[in-house]
C-alpha cells in the first residue's frame, strides 16, 4: 500500500502546478458545472449542489482579486493567493455528503489537489464524487481516491499539504497527534465536528484555510525609482 500511496501523491504533485495556475475564475466555472451535475444525481441531489454554489459564491470574492501593495522604489507589488498542494479528504460515516462536498469545493477552488480517503461504508460516495468531477472537466489526478484503510499513511506523508476532516472530536485528536509526529513541514489541519450546523464549513472566510499568500514584484526602475539610471552603460 505504501507504494500505491506514493504513486497517488506523485501524480497529484505533478498535476498541482497546472491546476493552480489555471486561475480561480476558471476553477469556479468548473465547480459550478459540478453543482449542476450533482443536482441531477440521485446520490447527492439538492443540498450538496447548493453547498457547492455557496462555497464558490463565498470564496470567489475573497481570493479572486489581486491586491496592489505599496512600491517604495517604484516597483509594483501584487498580493495574490495560491493553493498549498495536496489535501487529504477524510471523515467518518456520520458526516453528510454536503460536508464532504463543501470541503472539497473550497480545496479545489483555492487551487489544491484532493485525495479522497473515506471509510469503506462511504466508498460509493467517494466514487460518485470522483466520477462527477471528472465528467465536468476537472483534470485527471487533481482528484483521486486512495485505497480503503490508507488514511493514517496519507496523513503521515510529508508530501501532503493538509488534511480536511469531518467527524467526531476523538478522531480529530488522533489525527492531530499523527500530524504533530510526522516529519517535514507543518500541515494545515481543517476540521468540522458540528455535523448538523456545519459551522466551520459555512464560515464566510473558510476558503482562507486552504490558501497561501504570495507576492509578485515587477521592478523596472533602479534604486530610488529613477528610471534614467537604467540607461547608464547602455552605449549608443
Amino acid at each position: 500500500m505504501k507504494n500505491k500511496i506514493n504513486q497517488i501523491l506523485k501524480q497529484a504533485d505533478a498535476q498541482w502546478e497546472s491546476w493552480n495556475e489555471l486561475g480561480v475564475t476558471v476553477r469556479s466555472q468548473l465547480l459550478l458545472s459540478w453543482a449542476d451535475e450533482i443536482a441531477q444525481h440521485a446520490t447527492f441531489a439538492t443540498m450538496p449542489a447548493k453547498m457547492v454554489r455557496y462555497q464558490v459564491n463565498q470564496g470567489l470574492p475573497v481570493i479572486e482579486e489581486v491586491r496592489m501593495m505599496p512600491g517604495p522604489t517604484g516597483e509594483s507589488n501584487e498580493l495574490y493567493s495560491a493553493g498549498r498542494g495536496t489535501f487529504i479528504l477524510c471523515g467518518n460515516h456520520d458526516a453528510s455528503s454536503s460536508a464532504f462536498v463543501g470541503m472539497m469545493t473550497s480545496a479545489l477552488l483555492a487551487g489544491n489537489c484532493v485525495v479522497i480517503s473515506l471509510p469503506e461504508a462511504l466508498s460509493d460516495i467517494a466514487d460518485k464524487l470522483l466520477s462527477t468531477l471528472l465528467s465536468v472537466g476537472i483534470p485527471e489526478y487533481v482528484i483521486q481516491i486512495a485505497p480503503v484503510g490508507s488514511t493514517r499513511l496519507l496523513i503521515s506523508e510529508p508530501a501532503t499539504a493538509g488534511v480536511i476532516y469531518a467527524g467526531d472530536r476523538t478522531e480529530v485528536i488522533e489525527m492531530n497527534q499523527l500530524l504533530a509526529e510526522r516529519e517535514g513541514l507543518l500541515a494545515q489541519f481543517i476540521t468540522e465536528t458540528e455535523l448538523t450546523l456545519l459551522s466551520t464549513i459555512t464560515d464566510t472566510y473558510y476558503i482562507l484555510r486552504f490558501i497561501t499568500e504570495k507576492t509578485r514584484t515587477i521592478n523596472i526602475t533602479a534604486i530610488g525609482g529613477n528610471a534614467a539610471l537604467l540607461a547608464l552603460g547602455s552605449g549608443d
